[in-house]
């Protein structure tokens, strides 16, 4: 049989262009239920083994955590990470850096270092030293009485801290980051902490963009738009998406309607289309916190655990012609203001930032061999600044999820605060043995009313 060359070279091609091998999928995960019961090792377990052989997304391996502190205890690390190595489960550690735990977490951080060894660090992909926390002190935060938050220069030290006390053990090489709103990331008075970090975490929710056309065909212009904006504050630092998704029940917010057609449209044109195998991507969310079903509602499985999705997840199939985002703001949107749902989401391939994280568009070949080869992969420009691989963790690309924050700044969620937090915006006053939550809202409610305020001043702002 004879060899054509051109197919040959255009494989070739693809495959040195795709980076499908270095983006992580996961989702976020919580550390206790939406009833505010702790999550024990077994629940982590059922929830990433039911990730794992989630029907049309096996690949979503990856676990974003909101704490290192297990619930009700002061610093006993998160029963995740053992859950985790039990289920091969990659994982992107957070530390919950506002109010008065942040020692709290350091010291379950370190525990976790000297208790579980070489077989966590294999897994860990990446860290958030906090998450929305420049949201929650900015004016349109306070005004949402978004809870309590943290000024740059205080993020900054933090960072310092973690990149201290990982120094020389199994997580030393490990990319250290920080979650938050486009808007966030977008006001020139954070940039130190731009500077301080490897990557930036973006939570962005098209559905929360209520002062804006928001119906469910302009969610995937509203998305880029916001990635355009950080992708312009970056300074060339990696970028990871650590929460987005579109729900399948709840209220309508303006012209967004939370249904599963339209969760499944969300998926397939900001999942499939932009992110996926492009970026880190950790989705909101596999389950709402369990037990109960909130309102509105982001899981892909309902109430009760089951590798049976409520829609299709198989994306669709590629064209040749290849269609995905633009890495310039033409999405929609003036440069002033679409602001797409602003929430945390820092994640992207893989990495330390290094000279290869320039921003520039990467491409995944799309049209590769139609038996004569006659076009070498056409690459969609994602917009996405690519980091380095992370040098040294076993599992490079992969950041494991935590369960979904929602913060005030558009972050549904379910995740909880470490134990002791005081004044973390939750759906209640949080405890000295068991905090209201560890990094976003404990209820769907409390993060929505300062994703909305966030938006609207976004928009009156640009």
């Amino acid at each position: 049989m004879p060899i054509n060359m051109q197919l040959i070279n255009a494989l070739a091609v693809a495959m040195s262009v795709s980076p499908a091998a270095a983006a992580i999928k996961g989702f976020n995960y919580g550390s206790t239920f939406n009833d505010n019961s702790v999550k024990v090792q077994s629940d982590f377990e059922s929830e990433f083994k039911t990730a794992a052989g989630l029907v049309g997304a096996e690949d979503f391996t990856s676990a974003r955590l909101y704490t290192m502190i297990q619930g009700g205890t002061t610093n006993t690390p998160i029963s995740a990470i053992p859950a985790a190595i039990a289920t091969n489960t990659t994982l992107l550690l957070g530390l919950w850096a506002s109010g008065d735990t942040f020692d709290n977490e350091v010291a379950a951080l370190k525990s976790a270092i000297s208790q579980y060894g070489s077989d966590f660090a294999s897994l860990v992909v990446g860290i958030s030293v906090g998450s929305e926390d420049l949201y929650r002190n900015s004016p349109t935060g306070i005004a949402a009485s978004a809870g309590i938050g943290k000024n740059p220069d205080d993020i900054v030290n933090d960072i310092k801290t973690v990149r201290s006390t990982i120094s020389g053990t199994g997580l030393a090489d490990v990319p250290v980051g920080h979650v938050d709103t486009w808007t966030a990331w977008y006001n020139s008075s954070n940039n130190a902490v731009i500077e301080a970090v490897d990557w930036l975490g973006l939570d962005a929710y098209p559905y929360f963009q209520n002062t804006q056309s928001n119906d469910i065909t302009s969610g995937k212009s509203l998305f880029q738009d916001a990635i355009n904006k950080v992708n312009t504050a970056s300074n060339n630092k990696a970028l990871w998406v650590t929460e987005t998704g579109w729900p399948v029940s709840g209220d309508k917010e303006n012209l967004a309607v939370a249904s599963t057609d339209n969760a499944k449209t969300y998926w397939d044109e900001v999942g499939c289309g932009l992110l996926f195998d492009k970026v880190n991507t950790y989705w909101y969310i596999l389950q709402d916190a369990g037990k109960t079903t909130p309102s509105p509602s982001f899981g892909l499985v309902g109430s009760e655990l089951t590798t049976t999705p409520l829609y299709n997840l198989t994306c669709p199939a590629v064209v040749s012609s290849s269609t995905s985002a633009t890495s310039s703001a033409t999405s929609t949107g003036s440069s002033g203001s679409t602001g797409s749902a602003t929430g945390s989401a820092t994640s992207s391939p893989t990495s330390v930032p290094a000279s290869n994280a320039t921003g520039t568009p990467t491409g995944t070949a799309t049209g590769v061999a139609s038996g004569t080869a006659t076009s070498s992969a056409t690459g969609t420009a994602t917009g996405f600044s690519t980091g380095a691989a992370s040098t040294g963790t076993s599992t490079p690309t992969g950041t494991p999820g935590a369960s979904g924050t929602s913060t005030p700044t558009g972050t549904p969620g379910s995740a909880t605060t470490p134990a002791g937090a005081t004044g973390t915006h939750a759906s209640g006053t949080s405890s000295s043995t068991s905090p209201a939550f560890t990094g976003a809202a404990n209820t769907v409610s409390a993060s929505v009313t300062g994703i909305v305020a966030a938006i609207f001043a976004a928009v009156v702002a640009f």
